[in-house]
């Protein structure tokens, strides 16, 4: 049963900034990416916008990203309900996009890309909070 169709996805902001100090010895896996999102939907239930931040950090730089998915929801379903959908499936559609303009935009700079480490979404799900509203998207 498909919930949601997905329309696109804009950048919302973008920051790029290159560290002089080098932390490759003090970052793990786990420091080095903070993923959040905020899924809001139209009064009528027919519209959500999923906004998707990620900070990625690498030993010489770090990048801030802000992403905002948009769907048009398929299915008549409660609120609560589509929130936990896009919360899951939507947040897994953005962050490819994600990891490829983090390493598109990193290696203009030259020849080492931050690479985005691979995400467990379901665990990222259970350390995040997905929030939602009635804002028109």
């Amino acid at each position: 049963m498909e919930v949601a169709s997905f329309q696109g996805y804009s950048i919302r902001d973008i920051k790029y900034h290159k560290s002089l100090k080098n932390l490759e010895n003090t970052l793990s896996d786990k420091d080095m990416l903070e993923v959040s999102s905020e899924i809001n939907v139209t009064p009528d239930m027919k519209q959500a916008k999923l906004q998707l931040k990620v900070l990625c950090h690498a030993p010489n730089a770090e990048m801030n990203l802000e992403l905002w998915g948009y769907f048009t929801l398929t299915t008549k379903l409660e609120r609560n309900e589509i929130t936990d959908y896009l919360g899951l499936n939507g947040v897994a559609l953005l962050l490819p996009y994600a990891r490829s303009i983090i390493s598109i935009v990193s290696v203009l700079d030259g020849k080492d890309a931050l690479l985005m480490p691979t995400v467990d979404v379901l665990g990222l799900l259970k350390s995040t909070e997905t929030f939602e509203d009635d804002k028109k998207t």
